[in-house]
């Protein structure tokens, strides 16, 4: 491992399960190794060389006031970022991992509509799912029936822009590829965060003990599996926005709603017509 500015790079990557690191150095986000190399084509940045102890690696960079904008075409092209920061030490500067960046936790966009982290789980006969909007703390959670197709009549609903698969879900290579299908990227979240016990405690601490049985959710082990994972998930990327996941509103599936096959023809009927 080198030392210096690039060994302490490679060091917080190893880490971190994010697919990049930015870390900043004084009023840079630098990238480093192959991370550089990565976003030099990705985003049509000028590598250069940084020596390193007798050892030369690629080099990018963005200035600290430009990354937003950066991070905001890796993340929507389905890419995780971790952002490392500096702050003082007595002995000069220290870089830590302070957030991670995701496809469905991006707050910084520009689009008008909301934009979702989902959860799916598998729970006996049927799914349990969550949809959390971290850019205005709506959070949503629900169970449907056996049949995948009303899983992905939701998923259309909400068109989350990240999808957490639960452990049983990680098997189903066709449902996987379904849900591919909606443009959502797929991101592991830890096992554990889908325990029962586990998510049933992170939702009665994020919505209060009484939450569940309010909105008649209580027996739902599948929705609040689900809802659990993505708190877990919000907390962990650190972005700091629990704190505006105030309600947990259930939803009603039933009523006049179009299948996925139906929402697809005509998101794809739309596409052609804006052509």
């Amino acid at each position: 491992m080198p030392e210096g500015i690039v060994g302490e790079f490679l060091s917080l990557k190893a880490e971190t399960d994010a697919d990049l690191l930015a870390m900043q150095c004084g009023d840079f986000y630098e990238f480093f190794a192959d991370d550089a190399e990565f976003v030099g084509r990705e985003l049509d940045l000028t590598v250069s060389q940084k020596g390193a102890h007798g050892s030369s690696y690629p080099m990018a960079g963005v200035p600290l006031t430009e990354l937003t904008p950066y991070l905001k075409v890796l993340v929507e092209r389905g890419f995780r970022v971790a952002v490392a920061d500096q702050y003082e030490t007595d002995g000069g500067h220290a870089r830590r991992i302070e957030r991670v960046v995701t496809p469905g936790t991006l707050l910084e966009t520009t689009d008008a509509e909301a934009r979702y982290l989902a959860a799916v789980v598998r729970e006996g006969e049927g799914y349990g799912l969550a949809f959390a909007d971290v850019t205005t703390g709506k959070f949503h959670a629900t169970e449907v029936g056996g049949d995948v197709e009303d899983v992905l009549t939701e998923c259309y609903r909400f068109a989350p822009a990240e999808i957490l698969p639960g452990p049983e879900v990680r098997g189903d290579d066709a449902l996987l590829e379904r849900l591919r299908g909606t443009e959502a990227s797929l991101s592991l979240h830890a096992t554990e965060a889908f325990e029962p016990g586990r998510a049933r405690a992170m939702v009665d601490d994020q919505f209060g003990a009484a939450a569940l049985s309010s909105v008649g959710l209580a027996d739902s082990t599948g929705a609040i599996r689900a809802a659990g994972a993505v708190l877990s998930y919000v907390e962990d990327t650190g972005i700091g926005v629990l704190a505006s996941m105030t309600r947990l509103q259930p939803y009603a599936t039933e009523g006049v709603t179009l299948d996925a096959t139906t929402q697809r023809n005509l998101e794809l009927t739309e596409t052609m017509g804006e052509g």
